[in-house]
């Protein structure tokens, strides 16, 4: 168990890497510049991380970890609505961590969790089934994740229920 110590730590480390991701790719980000961003020296850092790349994957299992928690903690069955409003909360962390989803894989383990999957199945109509489905599938997951990621770096702020709503109209439509 971590004490607050190195909650605290860790919290300004990610709140530091999200600030600088806003103006520059992960790749460009030093450890240095973290370290001066966040205000801590570089050896507390890498009591922690090895690299702003370990930072990163330790943002993205928080994140799946807390969505799946959030989701399994409602009393409803999960919604696409449920998943955008978790995401519009944690908006800037997300819109981090959105920006390199595809370079680590990071979006294709939010979409394979289970509650998630189980609803998008759902959603998928009966007359598709074996590889058919599966294109469907792949279809509507990269269709929704660029909505996503629109919708988190729009100029304009649309609500997560009317993003919802543009997503599940789309998959009814399939």
């Amino acid at each position: 168990m971590e004490n607050q110590r190195i909650r605290l730590t860790k919290k300004l480390l990610k709140e530091a890497l999200v600030r600088l991701l806003e103006h520059e790719p992960i790749e460009k980000i030093t450890v240095y510049q973290l370290c001066n961003e966040a205000e801590i020296n570089r050896t507390t850092f890498y009591k922690y991380y090895g690299s702003p790349y370990d930072l990163m994957n330790d943002m993205q299992a928080e994140f799946i970890n807390e969505l799946e928690k959030s989701l399994l903690e409602k009393d409803c069955p999960v919604s696409l609505q449920m998943i955008l409003t978790y995401i519009d909360t944690h908006r800037e962390s997300c819109k981090a961590l959105l920006k390199y989803a595809f370079d680590n894989g990071f979006f294709e383990r939010v979409i394979s969790l289970s509650l998630i999957t189980q609803k998008l199945d759902e959603q998928i109509s009966p007359e598709y089934s074996g590889y058919r489905k599966e294109y469907v599938k792949e279809f509507v997951i990269f269709g929704t994740y660029s909505i996503i990621r629109k919708w988190l770096t729009s100029e304009k702020y649309e609500t997560s229920e009317e993003i919802a709503n543009i997503i599940q109209n789309l998959i009814e439509k399939i």
